[in-house]
């Protein structure tokens, strides 16, 4: 297996000069994990970080195989239609500039007026007329069952929906705790979805009385089957990417977080 983790939620830290993005990079190499998963928008907003992480990352021996490309696929007229495509392709450039593997298209959400089924035929579509731009750059694109828009792409039949109307071009980017926003286990949707799988994100939640039902937690001490979910993975022979998705308790911040939490995902899959 080849781990990950995703910096996003550290961006606060490293803006209050808690930590550096190049100390951050080291961190994830010295806590086992083989690559880091970015945001495209942030490293758009400073170019200027681009080859730091380069550098940062050759020092430490990693990689970035997945970048989130963070854009709205769902439009309401023909302009805000080319924006959506050209910030879908400013996205994958940067992909291309790191050698990413995956493109992670996340963001999506419907505005007033776009029914549930037209959203996931726009991101479809969108997706579709992308995939010879990305593969021609090596990248495969895919989609993540989404918390934020639960009746877009959240539940395993939605993500299926638009994976087929892609032309099957588009894979699965496989949340093991997103599925709690439909009231669906990921450990249940593990089956319909696993021949698509190009990466999985883990992460953890505990209930609580709040609308949603639920927050975050300490990785591996919450409600999600991530142990099982890593059992039937290994069953059936994956050998990928996987993710380690955190959610800081307590004012953690990376160093208190990373090395323990990859520790847990690496062994549920026996390492």
């Amino acid at each position: 297996m080849k781990y990950a983790v995703m910096t996003f939620m550290y961006r606060g830290h490293i803006a209050r000069g808690d930590i550096t993005h190049e100390e951050l990079v080291q961190l994830l190499a010295d806590s086992g994990a083989d690559g880091i998963e970015a945001f495209d928008k942030n490293l758009l907003a400073e170019p200027g970080l681009v080859p730091r992480y380069q550098a940062a990352m050759a020092d430490a021996g990693i990689t970035m195989p997945v970048i989130d490309v963070m854009v709205n696929l769902v439009y309401t007229s023909p302009a805000e239609r080319q924006e959506r495509v050209d910030d879908l392709r400013r996205g994958l450039d940067l992909c291309a500039t790191f050698g990413t593997e995956i493109a992670h298209v996340a963001g999506s959400k419907l505005p007033d007026g776009v029914a549930p089924a037209a959203g996931r035929a726009m991101m479809a579509e969108l997706l579709a007329d992308a995939n010879d731009y990305a593969q021609a750059r090596g990248i495969t694109l895919g989609i993540e069952d989404f918390d934020p828009s639960p009746t877009l792409v959240c539940s395993g039949a939605d993500c299926l929906e638009i994976m087929q109307a892609s032309g099957d071009v588009v894979k699965s980017v496989f949340d093991t705790g997103n599925f709690a926003a439909v009231n669906e286990r990921a450990d249940e949707q593990l089956p319909l979805l696993f021949d698509r799988i190009c990466t999985c994100h883990f992460k953890d939640f505990q209930p609580d009385d709040t609308p949603k039902g639920y927050r975050g937690t300490v990785f591996g001490q919450g409600m999600i089957p991530n142990q099982a979910v890593a059992t039937e993975l290994m069953r059936r022979g994956y050998d990928g990417w996987v993710a380690l998705e955190s959610y800081l308790q307590g004012g953690a911040g990376p160093r208190e977080t990373i090395p323990g939490e990859l520790a847990t995902l690496r062994a549920m899959f026996g390492e």
